[in-house]
């Protein structure tokens, strides 16, 4: 049974090692730090989102290896539904190999194994329509087609987060359908030829009926939808790994924005919620609950109790009995 959201794209492999400086051609090179985890945006927007309280399933491909099990396993365990899950026989999961100095500056090969079918991934209709709202993270033009018109058929939410190599998208005919758009300043410079000025992203956000969210790492973020703009400052923690911030930050954004359509308190979480993923190593180790969103954000004298209490389940006031007399 779908959840309040649907995840749909990659699961990965993340092979994540740092270096003092990126290796030269047929230099042999021991990392400072090395780490293996599961990862692939879409995994890891369903496991944060599904770590923040809401019901989450996730559509993406596996390979039929070890690796695929481990990731299965693992994302479930985070309480993500994985019964669209499709295990490819004879395809391996796919690896995503990132190597990155003290300066940011990377390497990044990418083995798309079973990643490369989800553009084939033939859905059943009805098990999107009742989730609420669809994110799709990554560039996959037909499927982002195919979800555009089941989101518009039916009332739901499309949120679209197309990543770094998503130059091929028709944005023209997607935005029109889109109600939540996540992009970088690379992004928004590469994909609509604009730099991140208050007069140029809400224009951008004008051109369709939908938010403009700009993730800028260290610098904070934006939101409008053309009318409003809000801008969130970054919460200053310990960073240990960046690598998947970005779309917890999403998913953050998404669950505040579903509860309460505030687009500043929404912004906040989602802030919130990357600055305490990147304090520990691994992609998803690092994902806070709700509640440890809302304990970073009280440091910070910012209330988020409106949505809280969506979360907690209405208690029924118990009837009282009837008073009877006793007789003597």
């Amino acid at each position: 049974m779908p959840g309040d959201i649907i995840s749909i794209g990659r699961i990965n492999i993340d092979v994540n090692m740092r270096v003092k400086t990126l290796p030269k051609v047929n230099e042999h090179m021991i990392c400072e730090k090395g780490r293996i985890a599961i990862g692939g945006s879409a995994a890891n927007f369903a496991t944060q989102s599904a770590r923040l309280g809401s019901k989450t399933s996730l559509v993406s491909c596996l390979g039929d290896d070890a690796y695929g099990q481990l990731a299965m396993k693992e994302i479930a365990n985070a309480g993500v539904d994985t019964n669209c899950l499709l295990v490819l026989e004879k395809q391996p999961t796919g690896i995503f190999f990132y190597a990155h100095d003290s300066k940011d500056e990377r390497i990044v090969v990418v083995e798309p194994g079973a990643n490369r079918f989800l553009e084939k991934h033939l859905f059943e209709e009805d098990s999107l329509v009742d989730a609420q709202l669809v994110h799709v993270a990554g560039s996959f033009p037909m499927m982002i087609n195919r979800v555009s018109d089941v989101t518009t058929t039916h009332g739901m939410i499309l949120s679209l987060d197309p990543g770094r190599a998503a130059g091929n998208l028709d944005y023209e005919k997607i935005l029109r359908r889109t109600d939540l758009l996540f992009v970088t300043q690379r992004e928004l410079k590469d994909y609509f030829k604009i730099t991140p000025t208050e007069k140029q992203l809400r224009a951008l956000a004008k051109t369709f009926p939908g938010i403009v969210v700009l993730k800028m790492g260290e610098k904070g973020a934006i939101a409008t939808d053309g009318f409003e703009y809000c801008t969130s400052d970054v919460f200053e923690v310990p960073v240990v790994d960046t690598l998947g911030a970005g779309d917890s930050f999403a998913a953050g954004f998404v669950t505040a924005w579903m509860r309460s359509e505030r687009i500043e308190q929404a912004l906040n979480v989602a802030n919130a919620v990357a600055a305490l993923t990147i304090t520990k190593a691994g992609t998803q180790n690092g994902q806070p609950t709700l509640d440890d969103v809302a304990r970073l954000l009280r440091r910070h004298q910012i209330s988020i109790d409106s949505i809280l209490k969506t979360f907690r389940p209405k208690t029924r006031r118990k009837p009282r009995g009837k008073k009877t007399k006793s007789r003597r």
